[in-house]
């Protein structure tokens, strides 16, 4: 799972960077081309022979600007006869690697029969050296319906403004999404599983030692120092005793002591083991191999023995 997502994450940024750098290449060879602008001086209307009084017409101006450049603002001044239905739209059209397409959309209505006198479309234009372009809304002419059924005039009807879609909140909604995604991806591989408890890790740690022995791939007199490491570390986690600070005497003073919280049962044991140990480690003596299994089987029972109650143990301990 996380390779998976490491590699969904390097292939997603990957094609970021390369988009990113194929647009930014774009965009710097547009700048050095020049900032020609190739803009048509006659906006295209949908107006026909029967276009009524009232009907919609289309107007859509397309033209190519240099990635450098950009439209700011349009605005559509509808010739004598004639009124705007609602916005100007400012859409982007194909990319073009260097050049950039765009549209300019709007709709006019006629007001009355007859001719309607040409517009114009003022379109402000960014770059180096920031311009106002001027072009031409032909003329058209508008003819009064044939009939008006039920009564009713075509001019009543509400007229309706197509909104351009909110792309500023779709890719705002957008990059949250990711940004949700990649921290829950990031959640469930971070997820950390729950430490066993320490009687559980010490009995695990004894299993393995005993399977060592038992495929010679840990001697005996290694074996017996492991488990001493085991059982000391347990029982100072478990009880607080500072084992690593003290010689086998006094921790064995300790743990006999009127306070020690170690079972009574379980002493003799462990003074056994621990001095037996001290044999091996230090006065090398060579090991008892039916012992140290009885004491891999002891400090078993030891740990089971102690094992907090609220973690399932069957006998004493706190």
């Amino acid at each position: 799972m996380k390779q998976l997502a490491k590699w969904f994450f390097l292939l997603f940024g990957a094609l970021i960077f390369i988009g990113a750098a194929v647009y930014f290449c774009g965009w710097l060879l547009s700048l050095r081309a020049g900032e020609s602008v190739l803009i048509p001086e006659t906006a295209a209307l949908s107006a026909t022979a029967e276009t009524e009084v009232g009907e919609p017409v289309l107007g859509t101006l397309r033209f190519d600007l240099p990635l450098s450049r950009s439209v700011q603002a349009a605005e559509v001044r509808p010739g004598d006869g004639a009124v705007l239905a609602g916005a100007v739209r400012i859409e982007r059209g194909a990319w073009k690697f260097t050049r950039q397409g765009w549209n300019v959309v709007f709709d006019l209505r006629a007001l009355r029969a007859g001719e309607i006198a040409p517009g114009t479309v003022l379109l402000e234009l960014s770059g180096k050296t920031p311009e106002t372009v001027e072009r031409k809304i032909p003329g058209f002419s508008a003819k009064l319906a044939a009939s008006v059924p039920n009564g009713e005039l075509k001019l009543a009807d509400a007229i309706a403004i197509e909104k351009p879609p909110p792309w500023g909140w779709i890719a705002a909604g957008a990059v949250f999404g990711l940004a949700v995604l990649a921290l829950v991806i990031r959640l469930i591989l971070n997820r950390r599983v729950p430490e066993p408890p320490l009687w559980e890790r010490t009995q695990k740690a004894i299993g393995q030692l005993k399977t060592g022995l038992a495929s010679g791939d840990v001697r005996p007199e290694q074996g017996y120092i492991r488990l001493t490491d085991f059982v000391r570390s347990y029982l100072e986690e478990r009880y607080g005793i500072p084992v690593s600070t003290r010689t086998t005497p006094e921790f064995l003073a300790d743990v006999n002591g009127p306070d020690s919280p170690l079972p009574k049962e379980e002493r003799p044991f462990l003074r056994e083991f621990l001095e037996a140990a001290d044999r091996v480690k230090f006065a090398a003596l060579a090991p008892d191999p039916e012992l140290l299994s009885a004491a891999l089987e002891k400090a078993a029972a030891l740990v089971e023995a102690t094992r907090p109650v609220d973690e399932g143990r069957k006998g004493g301990g706190k």
